[in-house]
């Protein structure tokens, strides 16, 4: 009977292993991996680490979706695939009221996985540029900050 009890809970052990479960809500994952440099509220450090505000206005212009998870700080995170994929749809719909675009998809870790087997992205300065600049050009902002 014992011997039976324990094969069960084996078995089940065996096939539950593969289970991913959430153990930080996506809010806490950014305190404890993105907060440091972006702050609570996303502000950034100018100069350091660029503000989160508004970060679904890069989902307009073409390239942005791509820019805003080939950055060192996703790409390189030591978040999983499926826990960074959660943070960065909860910077979008946090730090974006009213601004994310209506065909918006959920970033996925699937997404993740792919943009992280990219070589790295070493023009992030540039490419930033560029995409704020496109946004003033397309008028989705007043101003490239």
């Amino acid at each position: 009977m014992i011997l039976r009890v324990l094969a069960a809970g084996l078995l089940l052990a065996v096939t539950t292993a593969n289970v991913v479960i959430a153990a930080e809500s996506p809010q806490n994952l950014y305190r404890l991996n993105c907060w440091g440099c972006h702050h609570e509220n996303g502000e950034g450090i100018p100069g350091t680490a660029p503000s989160l505000r508004n970060a679904a206005d890069y989902l307009k212009v073409p390239g942005g979706r791509e820019y805003l998870i080939r950055v060192p700080g996703v790409s390189q995170s030591l978040l999983n695939d499926a826990d960074t994929a959660l943070v960065m749809n909860w910077i979008i719909g946090n730090f974006s009221p009213g601004r994310v675009p209506a065909d918006f998809k959920s970033f996925t870790a699937e997404e993740i996985h792919q943009a992280r087997a990219q070589a790295h992205m070493y023009d992030i300065t540039e490419t930033r540029t560029r995409l704020l600049n496109e946004m003033v050009a397309m008028k989705i902002r007043p101003t490239a900050k």
